[in-house]
C-alpha cells in the first residue's frame, strides 16, 4: 500500500518552557531550546521527540550502499537478502531522490523507502537501515533533482541549477532549504522511532562551478554554510533517536568547514566525506584530523567514511585494504559505507570478489568507541 500523506507543516504540540545549555566542540556554551515532547502531522499521527540524551542508535561497522536511480529494484532487493547471514555487514544505506519522496508540495510518498526497508526487516537478521535524501545529480545538465513545485514557483528561483558536473538543488537559498527541512521532519515522524532505521544522511557539501556554469548570484559559501547548519540542527531536533550523517567533503574556506564540523559536534551528528582516496585528503578530513587547526576531532565527533565507485575504477582503481587504512586506521571512522560495485575496476574492486572478502578479513572492524560529543548517548541495544 502506498504510504502517502499530507504535511502542510509540522506542529510542535508542547510549548518549549525551558532552555538548555549544551556544550560546544569549541568550548563555548550554546543556548538552545529543548526539543518538543511530540511532533505531529496536522495534530494527528504524533510521535515522541525524545531528547538525544535518552540514547542515539549506535551500530558502527561496515554497511553496503545502494545508490543511483534504482532502475532494477527487484535485483537490488535481492542484494539486501544476500547479506542476511553476513555478520560483517551491519546493514545498508540507500539513496532516494527528492522528487520521488515529495511528488507534490507537502504530499509525501515513502513507498520506495518502505520497499527497501521492509525487505531488510524481513530477513530478521538485526540489520540496520540508513536513508539518504539526494539533492543533486551528476553527469549531465538536464537532470531533475527537485520536486516540480520548486521548479515552477518563482519563490524558489527555479529550485535547482546546473553546476560544473551536474545539477544541484538551490539549498543555499532559505526557501528551498525550508522545503528540504520539511521533508526531513516528515521522514523523522515516520522512521525515527523504528529500531531498524539507523539514521538519515545529507548529500555532500561540495558544489563546484565552472566558466560555463557559474555560481548564481544568491550563492556563496557563507550562505551554504548557514543553510547546512540549519539542516543539521533541524535533523537532530526531529531525528532524536537516530544518527544524523552530514556528508562533509569541501566547503569554502577551512574556517567555514570547521564551523560546520563544530556544528555537527554540537548536534551529535556525524562528519565525513563521500570520497576515500589515500594520499588525496579531503578538506573536511584535514579539518577533522586537526591538520588545519589546533583541534583533532577524531574520537570527539562521530565519523563516517564512504567508498564510492570513483575509488573503485571510475576515477581511481584502489584496493580495499588501502581504502580501509585511510578511513579507519588514519581517520578513525566509526561507520564505513561501501558501494556495492559490480561494474568498475577488476576483481579486487568488485563487491563479491574484493570488497566483501576484505571486510571479512578484518572481521568487520571499525572504531566503535562512543564519541565524546555524544556524552555517553550511544545506544547499542
Amino acid at each position: 500500500m502506498t504510504d502517502r500523506f499530507q504535511l502542510p507543516g509540522l506542529l510542535a504540540v508542547l510549548c518549549l518552557t525551558t532552555l538548555g545549555v549544551l556544550p560546544t566542540v569549541g568550548g563555548a556554551a550554546t543556548i538552545k531550546p529543548n526539543p518538543p515532547a511530540k511532533l505531529c502531522i496536522n495534530t494527528n499521527n504524533c510521535v515522541n521527540a525524545a531528547d538525544p540524551s535518552s540514547g542515539i542508535k549506535w551500530h558502527p561497522g561496515h554497511y553496503m550502499m545502494l545508490r543511483g536511480s534504482h532502475k532494477n529494484i527487484p535485483a537490488e532487493l535481492a542484494t539486501i537478502s544476500a547479506i542476511k547471514s553476513e555478520p560483517t555487514i551491519k546493514g545498508v544505506l540507500v539513496d532516494f531522490k527528492w522528487p520521488v519522496l515529495e511528488p507534490n508540495k507537502g504530499a509525501y510518498d515513502f513507498s520506495m523507502i518502505d520497499q527497501y526497508l521492509n525487505q531488510m526487516k524481513s530477513l530478521n537478521a538485526g540489520k540496520h537501515f540508513i536513508i539518504r535524501v539526494e539533492n543533486r545529480g551528476f553527469g549531465g545538465t538536464t537532470g531533475i533533482v527537485t520536486p516540480g513545485y520548486l521548479r515552477s514557483d518563482p519563490v524558489y528561483l527555479g529550485g535547482q541549477v546546473v553546476m560544473a558536473s551536474g545539477v544541484v538543488a538551490r539549498i543555499w537559498d532559505a526557501p528551498v532549504m525550508d522545503r528540504l527541512i520539511a521533508l526531513h521532519r516528515a521522514l523523522a515522524a515516520k522512521y525515527d522511532s523504528d529500531p531498524a532505521v539507523e539514521g538519515i544522511s545529507t548529500s555532500e557539501t561540495a558544489i563546484g562551478w565552472s566558466a560555463a556554469n557559474p555560481a548564481p548570484s544568491t550563492y556563496s559559501a557563507t550562505a551554504l554554510l548557514t543553510q547546512l547548519q540549519r539542516l543539521v540542527s533541524a535533523q537532530r531536533d526531529s531525528w532524536s533517536r537516530s544518527n544524523v550523517f552530514c556528508e562533509t567533503n569541501y566547503l569554502g574556506s577551512d574556517a567555514q568547514m570547521e564551523a560546520l564540523v563544530k556544528s555537527c559536534g554540537d548536534e551529535k551528528a556525524f562528519i565525513g566525506g563521500p570520497d576515500v582516496v589515500p594520499g588525496r585528503n579531503l578538506q573536511a578530513d584535514n579539518v577533522m584530523r586537526g591538520d588545519t587547526g589546533a583541534v583533532d576531532y577524531r574520537g570527539v565527533i562521530a565519523i563516517k567514511a564512504e567508498v564510492q565507485s570513483s575509488s573503485l575504477g571510475v576515477r581511481w582503481t584502489l584496493l580495499p585494504a588501502d581504502l580501509y587504512t585511510q578511513a579507519v586506521t588514519i581517520n578513525k571512522a566509526n561507520y564505513m559505507f561501501w558501494d556495492r560495485n559490480t561494474t568498475y575496476g577488476g576483481p579486487a574492486q568488485k563487491w563479491d570478489t574484493g570488497e566483501l572478502p576484505f571486510i571479512r578479513s578484518v572481521n568487520g572492524k571499525t572504531v566503535t568507541d562512543c564519541p565524546s560529543t555524544f556524552n555517553g548517548a550511544c545506544k547499542t541495544d
